[in-house]
C-alpha cells in the first residue's frame, strides 16, 4: 500500500459533524437526567431527615411528659380541698393560688390561643402537675419557730454527730453547700410538712446549708398549733422527740405554644432566628414547653424550656372511678369535650372535682416535620392524631407530616384514694 492510500484510509477514520452532535445531544440528556435523579435524590434525603429528626425529638420530648405524669402526686396531695383524711383545715381564700389549688393533675385551657393550631382542628390544652420532681428524699427536721417564720433544722440536735443520710446525700457525703440545699429547696415552691400522719403546707423563702441545714418558711398559709384543732397542730420541741418529715412540692405546666416568660424568649431568639430562613410554617411555629410555677401559681422565670419543637397535637383521656359498687371500683373512660371530663380535670378549689381518682391517663403527643413536603392531607378523625399538618401556604408542599406518639400511663401514686 502507497503512503497517499495510507494517509487517505487514515483520514476516514474521524466522526463527522453530524455524529458529534448526536453524541453532545445524547451526552447532554443522560447528564440532566443524572442531575434530575440527584437532585429528586437529595430532596428525598432531606425530606426523611427531617421527619426523621422530628420522630426521635419528638420521643425524647414524650419520654420527659410521660415520666413526669407518672410521677404526679409524688409525695403530695392528689386533692388538698377535699384531703380530710391528711389536711386538719382544708385550704380557703387566705392560700397561695397554686397551693390552694393543690392536685396531681388538672387540664385547663390555655389562654393563647394559635391560628394555626385552629385552621388545623386542634385545641390542645394546658396541663398542670403537682408533686415532689426535684427530688425523692423526705428530710427529718427539727421545728423551730423564728419570729413569723418556722425554721426546719436538719442537722442534730447534740452537736458533732453525724448530718441524716438524706442530708448528707445533697453534700456528697459532706454538709451541704448553700447552693445545694437551695437547688433542692429553691424558694418560692411549696413545703410539705407530715408529722403524726398530719400534712401542713408551707412557702419555702430560704435555704442555708453548713453543719445544721436549715429550710424556712413563712406562716401564709398558717401552720396549725396544737390546741387550735383537736388532735392536730405541729409540734415544735426543738429536739428529736418528734421530727416531722419535709419534701418540696413542685407546681408543672405542659403547653403546646411559644416560649412565655422573658428568659426563655431571650434563650431561644436564636433558634427562632436561625430557623426564619425555613420560610413557611415558621412564623406560627409551636413546642411542647414545660415550665415551673410558684406557690401563687406565677410562672419562675428560668425555669421554661423546649421540650420538643414542632409539636402540634396534644391529647389527654382519662380513665377514673367514677363509682364503687360494693367493694369494687367502676372504671369509666373520659375523653377531652365528655360532659364528665371537667369533673375530674378542673380546677379543684371552691368546687366537687375529684382528680383523686383518677388512676390513668393516655396521652398522645404530635409533632410535625420542619418543612411541608406533600400536597394534600390524609383525612382523620377529630378524636386521633394528625396525619398532615396544614401549613397554610396554598402550595404544592403545604403539608407537613406529623409523628404521633401515645402511650397510656398509670398513676401509682393516686391508687386507692377515693374520698
Amino acid at each position: 500500500m502507497t503512503g497517499s492510500a495510507l494517509r487517505s484510509r487514515r483520514g476516514s477514520t474521524g466522526f463527522t459533524l453530524v455524529e458529534l452532535m448526536v453524541a453532545l445531544t445524547g451526552g447532554l440528556f443522560i447528564s440532566l437526567a443524572v442531575f434530575a435523579l440527584a437532585r429528586d435524590s437529595g430532596r428525598f434525603y432531606q425530606r426523611e431527615a427531617r421527619i426523621a429528626n422530628a420522630t426521635v425529638g419528638g420521643l425524647l420530648g414524650f419520654e420527659r411528659l410521660r415520666t413526669d405524669i407518672a410521677r404526679a402526686g409524688f409525695l403530695s396531695s392528689p386533692n388538698a380541698a377535699r384531703d380530710t383524711t391528711h389536711l386538719c383545715v382544708l385550704p380557703d381564700g387566705n392560700w397561695p393560688a397554686a397551693l390552694r389549688d393543690l392536685a396531681s393533675i388538672q387540664i385547663t385551657t390555655p389562654t393563647t390561643v394559635y391560628p394555626a393550631l385552629q385552621n388545623n382542628s386542634r385545641t390542645p390544652p394546658s396541663l398542670r402537675l403537682a408533686g415532689s420532681y426535684g427530688s425523692s428524699d423526705t428530710f427529718a427536721a427539727r421545728a423551730v419557730p423564728n419570729g413569723n417564720n418556722i425554721e426546719f433544722h436538719l442537722g442534730n440536735a447534740t452537736p458533732g454527730l453525724s448530718l441524716q443520710a438524706a442530708a448528707l446525700r445533697l453534700g456528697n457525703g459532706l454538709a451541704p453547700t448553700n447552693a445545694a440545699m437551695q437547688s433542692v429547696f429553691p424558694a418560692l415552691r411549696a413545703l410539705r410538712i407530715v408529722q403524726n400522719g398530719h400534712h401542713y403546707y408551707g412557702q419555702i423563702i430560704n435555704a442555708t446549708g453548713g453543719a445544721d441545714p436549715v429550710v424556712t418558711i413563712n406562716n401564709v398559709p398558717p401552720i396549725l398549733v396544737p390546741g387550735t384543732v383537736a388532735n392536730c397542730g405541729l409540734e415544735m420541741p426543738g429536739s428529736g422527740a418528734s421530727r416531722p418529715l419535709i419534701n418540696v412540692v413542685n407546681f408543672i405546666q405542659y403547653d403546646i405554644g411559644q416560649p412565655q416568660t422573658v428568659k426563655a424568649q431571650t434563650d431561644y431568639a436564636d433558634l427562632y432566628a436561625n430557623s426564619s430562613d425555613a420560610g413557611a410554617g415558621e412564623a406560627q411555629r409551636t413546642e411542647l414547653l414545660r415550665l415551673e410555677r410558684d406557690i401563687t401559681g406565677v410562672p419562675i422565670e428560668g425555669t421554661e424550656e423546649i421540650v420538643a419543637e414542632y409539636a402540634v397535637d396534644f391529647n389527654l383521656q382519662l380513665t377514673v372511678v367514677n363509682a364503687v359498687v360494693g367493694s369494687d371500683p367502676s372504671l369509666a373512660v373520659y375523653a377531652p369535650g365528655s360532659v364528665s371530663y371537667a369533673a375530674y380535670s378542673g380546677p379543684t378549689f371552691a368546687s366537687t372535682t375529684t382528680p383523686q381518682r383518677i388512676r390513668s391517663v393516655r396521652v398522645r403527643l404530635g409533632v410535625r416535620s420542619r418543612e411541608g413536603d406533600r400536597p394534600a392531607t390524609i383525612s382523620s378523625p377529630a378524636s386521633d392524631g394528625l396525619f398532615r399538618f396544614n401549613l397554610g401556604t396554598g402550595t404544592d408542599e403545604a403539608f407537613a407530616r406529623v409523628r404521633t406518639f401515645q402511650a397510656d400511663v398509670v398513676l401509682h401514686n393516686q391508687a386507692g384514694v377515693l374520698w
